[in-house]
């Protein structure tokens, strides 16, 4: 029993780990284009594979397209990264 658990963090941890690197990497890029782009959207918060974002209204589909962007193509890969977002006044409603 023991083995299997350790078999199968042995096989899973490059797994998680590089989903881990890449949701990083879209954070920085986020950030990086919100603040060269001189929003007031804020990256608030990151749960797994979400980024939780402050976004003011009026800067809705820039912020939008600048997520989207930049999360799907944050690195080359053989497979391709689907953004699926939601908005709403809290984090309860954008669910």
């Amino acid at each position: 029993m023991v083995k299997a658990l350790g078999e199968r963090l042995a096989m899973n941890t490059p797994i998680q780990g590089s989903a881990a690197d890449i949701i990083k990497m879209a954070m920085v890029k986020v950030y990086n284009s919100l603040k060269e782009s001189k929003l007031k959207s804020k990256l608030i918060l990151q749960v797994h594979d979400e980024l939780i974002l402050n976004v003011e209204k009026s800067e809705l589909e820039q912020v939008r397209e600048i997520v989207k962007n930049s999360m799907e193509n944050v690195m080359p890969l053989n497979v391709p990264l689907e953004v699926d977002m939601h908005e709403g006044e809290s984090w309860y409603d954008a669910k």
